[in-house]
């Protein structure tokens, strides 16, 4: 964490609107400026916080980055939920398609879930776990998809990190796979974050063929408001690209609708308290950035379609 100290310069940008459960919202893309790496910028990548001094179906976008020689342009198309401040969740499974792209430094696509907590509305107190795949060149020195977690407990100013990149990460003596490992594109993996009732702890989930098997954990001492529980949830995924570049394909990177298959979330299912499971069959509200290089369907079987070609600029 103290070389993390070294360079973090947070910049946040905030864009607040009213989602509505069965309609999309478009938001503008957001221009990250600093003064480091594109992997640097991207280390707390994308979260949603619930505000409680909003409505319960506001959403406040929180981007943050850190870096000396970097700017760039992140969108993104997620379902978000949309329960408030009081929602107790206690997990989220899904299973994902994994694809291949030619990215190059500076450009970065991300796909997963996430789970958080709002805390007490203060940007600090925001605790969350995201899980996914992710294509970072500036990460991994390589365009293939990988692997990712990541943890934070103070709205990514200075706590968290990806895969075991600093303290927190805990992997299950059972773990055939750790994070940040390359997975086979075209591909369909199962992902699952769930608090276990008896321990506190945040598990870690990841496999094939919808089942998936124990990764590892994130006690529950490195949380605060989330060592009880999660508020809200989010799936979908986001890209980012400095400004001199296209941004990069997301998901399979055909638009849902257009020619080709798009890539998908199916067997969408919130974890109960006991470890039990359910399916989301309601729709969820929809943000959006630009709909017109990426986007995400309503929720129809518990399943959606997302992703995007790519190209704004």
């Amino acid at each position: 964490m103290a070389k993390l100290s070294l360079f973090l310069q947070t910049i946040y940008v905030f864009i607040f609107h009213l989602a509505h459960p069965n309609r999309g919202v478009r938001l503008y893309p957001v221009v990250q400026e600093g003064n480091n790496s594109l992997q640097q910028d991207l280390a707390y990548g994308l979260a949603k916080q619930k505000l409680p001094s909003l409505k319960s179906n506001s959403l406040e976008a929180k981007f943050s980055g850190e870096g000396n020689n970097s700017s760039g342009v992140l969108y993104y198309a997620t379902h978000d939920s949309s329960g408030g401040p009081d929602a107790s969740y206690y997990g989220l499974h899904a299973t994902t398609d994994v694809y291949g792209h030619a990215l190059k430094r500076g450009q970065l696509s991300r796909s997963g879930i996430w789970v958080g907590h709002s805390g007490d509305g203060r940007k600090s107190s925001f605790n969350a776990i995201s899980v996914g795949w992710h294509i970072a060149p500036e990460k991994y020195g390589d365009s293939h998809p990988h692997l990712f977690t990541y943890w934070t407990r103070d709205g990514y100013q200075s706590t968290g990190c990806y895969n075991m990149d600093c303290p927190g990460f805990i992997a299950a003596s059972s773990a055939t796979v750790t994070p940040g490992a390359r997975i086979n594109p075209s591909s369909k993996v199962t992902l699952r974050v769930l608090k276990d009732d008896q321990s506190g702890h945040w598990w870690v989930y990841y496999g094939f063929n919808g089942v998936p098997t124990a990764v590892g954990y994130y006690p529950k001492s490195l949380f605060t408001y989330m060592a009880k529980k999660a508020n809200q949830f989010s799936f979908g995924g986001f890209v980012f690209a400095e400004r001199a570049l296209p941004t990069p394909p997301l998901g399979s990177g055909v638009l849902p609708g257009g020619k080709g298959r798009a890539a998908s979330f199916t067997d969408l299912r919130l974890i109960e308290r006991d470890g039990r499971s359910s399916p989301i069959m309601k729709d969820l509200p929809s943000v959006i950035s630009n709909n017109k290089c990426y986007s995400i369907t309503p929720i129809v079987n518990s399943g959606c379609f997302f992703g995007g070609p790519g190209g704004c600029v």
